[in-house]
């Protein structure tokens, strides 16, 4: 269980410690992350810690979207394959919905599933589907890109969505 929003978000920001950069293995971790402070909401005792973990929640997806956008989703896109597009075309669709349902706070907390959902599609396929065209120096590669984009901040907040954040 995550101890505090700045450990949370900190693990959002920084890479994979002491690991050798694998984009698959940041991913999953995001995955993880989100799935453990959807618990965390469900589980606060009080309306200021929903909105202090609702806080994180934006945050994370936020940054999480952004490095999918902006790393993953291109790599895959460049992989030239029939399935790789359509990973990505799925895969954007989702992200969409995700963005537009993440102004309505309520909806999002208490409907997990569809985040759930998501991350279990791109976990078992989208993952399975990498590791059959890159190999791991591609991976890695992809991982290291996404590391620098998280260390040096050059990833654009979704700021018009943390501020309709109570």
């Amino acid at each position: 269980m995550l101890q505090s929003q700045h450990n949370a978000i900190s693990a959002f920001e920084s890479g994979l410690e002491g690991q050798s950069p694998n984009i698959l293995n940041s991913l999953k971790r995001d995955h993880d992350l989100l799935k453990s402070l959807y618990q965390e909401y469900n589980n606060a005792k009080s309306t200021e810690d929903q909105e202090r973990i609702a806080k994180e929640i934006f945050k994370g997806v936020g940054i999480h979207d952004k490095i999918e956008t902006l790393v993953f989703y291109p790599a895959l896109r460049d992989s030239g394959t029939e399935a790789g597009n359509n990973y990505v075309a799925q895969s954007l669709s989702d992200h969409e919905n995700v963005r537009s349902t993440l102004y309505e706070l309520n909806v999002l907390i208490e409907d997990e599933g569809e985040f759930i959902e998501h991350s279990e599609v791109e976990e078992k396929e989208i993952f399975k589907f990498c590791r059959k065209i890159f190999d791991d120096k591609k991976i890695e590669k992809l991982g290291r890109e996404l590391d620098a984009m998280r260390k040096t901040g050059d990833i654009e907040e979704m700021d018009s969505i943390e501020k309709t954040v109570v």
